[in-house]
């Protein structure tokens, strides 16, 4: 039997009614809800909702009861949503219904993409060869950004015990995340959009220096490509190789070389850290995409040290979801989570047949699907996932 789960957020949750959403969703064969536990802000259209038809979540705050004792002598501290107070707390009202015979619970937590938290510690964003800052992503490398991490987790780990942890965005966020009103006249090319997300903060620089990484002399390189994409008249391609061969394109500048293979380091030593954390409690599960080496991360090292993956293939073309979830479970071993993500999002999806077809895809390689997301489609469109489902059978 797979494990099957539904992205959703608390007040999709309040305004649907958890105890019937939640017997819907079982009818559907969905036995976890993965609800967003720490989350950013946005512009969301909610066909799903009968309320909020588009809404604007607060930005930055974590969707459970914050306890703040245990956050004394802390820097950087959740802050928590307001409709906790007024709408209720989710996270504990969907482990009273697990615990009473429901659904397992999932925290989906986002770790470092926090806008409200970098505009108020700009010290400990991620930033540029230049200097500037990228406010929307705190930075790995910084410990206190850690430490804002790590306690997330350990708060949720010890007063919720969630049957599992999905971690979205521990690692350096980049610069083509994107932001209101984004303006680029110049016509950034993938290698100037990926020199622009390498962070070079005074975190990161200590942090390669005291590995034996020439930083500075990294900085510079990074300052000279981006310098020169600047000055061009015409964007003109630098480095035909990139995105493919991945950091290895740079190969020819060693000192950014040396960096750029250096900075998967705070990742992977911030994913430690965080299943120390957790303390053996729920399963903690890395939520991956392709691509996404350009942020730092290390996937085989985090399928080590991870109980599992949970590998998104949103716009995954259909005849490469096999392969993919085949070599990432290749990574993983047979006794670790590998769970394949889906979204409901149309064009990207065609139709239930179309979702049919990659959940199909995927089910020989994995332990489970999640699926995104309950408010954010029209609920008629959740049968897909039941028409998915019986294609398994």
């Amino acid at each position: 039997m797979k494990n099957i789960s539904v992205w959703a957020y608390p007040w999709d949750l309040h305004d649907l009614g958890p105890e019937q959403t939640a017997a819907t969703l079982a009818d559907m064969g969905v036995d976890t809800i993965s609800l967003a536990t720490s989350y950013h802000a946005g512009r969301f259209l909610q066909p799903g909702n009968p309320r909020r038809r588009v809404w604007f979540p607060q930005d930055g705050t974590v969707y459970y009861t914050v306890d703040p004792a245990r956050w004394t002598g802390h820097e950087i501290t959740p802050l928590q949503a307001d409709i906790v107070a007024s709408e209720g707390d989710m996270l504990a009202r969907l482990c009273r219904m697990r615990d009473a015979g429901g659904q397992k619970v999932s925290c989906w937590t986002v770790c470092l993409h926090n806008t409200r938290l970098g505009m108020a510690h700009p010290d400990h964003v991620m930033r540029t060869a230049h200097g500037d800052a990228h406010y929307y992503g705190l930075c790995p490398s910084s410990p206190a950004a850690r430490a804002y991490v790590t306690g997330i987790v350990a708060e949720i780990s010890e007063r919720y015990a969630p049957d599992r942890i999905e971690l979205e965005s521990p690692d350096f966020m980049g610069f083509d995340h994107g932001f209101h009103h984004e303006k680029d006249g110049l016509g950034l090319l993938a290698e100037d959009k990926f020199l622009l997300g390498v962070c070079f903060c005074q975190h990161c620089m200590d942090r390669a220096a005291s590995a034996g990484v020439p930083a500075e002399a990294a900085k510079a390189d990074a300052i000279r490509l981006l310098d020169a994409a600047f000055a061009r008249d015409l964007p003109e391609c630098r480095f035909p190789d990139f995105p493919g061969a991945g950091i290895d394109a740079f190969a020819e500048q060693t000192a950014l070389h040396a960096y750029l293979h250096w900075r998967s380091e705070p990742v992977t030593s911030l994913l430690q850290e965080i299943m120390s954390a957790a303390q053996g409690g729920p399963s903690v599960l890395l939520i991956d995409a392709e691509g996404t080496w350009a942020g730092g991360l290390d996937v085989t090292a985090a399928a080590r040290i991870c109980d599992g993956i949970l590998h998104c293939a949103y716009v995954t073309p259909r005849d490469a979801i096999g392969p993919l979830m085949h070599r990432t479970r290749a990574l993983l071993g047979p006794e670790k989570t590998l769970i394949a993500g889906f979204q409901l999002f149309h064009p990207e999806v065609a139709d239930a047949a179309d979702l049919a077809a990659r959940t199909s895809a995927a089910a020989p390689h994995v332990d489970g699907m999640n699926y995104y997301n309950l408010g954010l489609v029209p609920k008629s469109r959740l049968s897909w996932i039941s028409k998915a489902l019986d294609g398994l059978d």
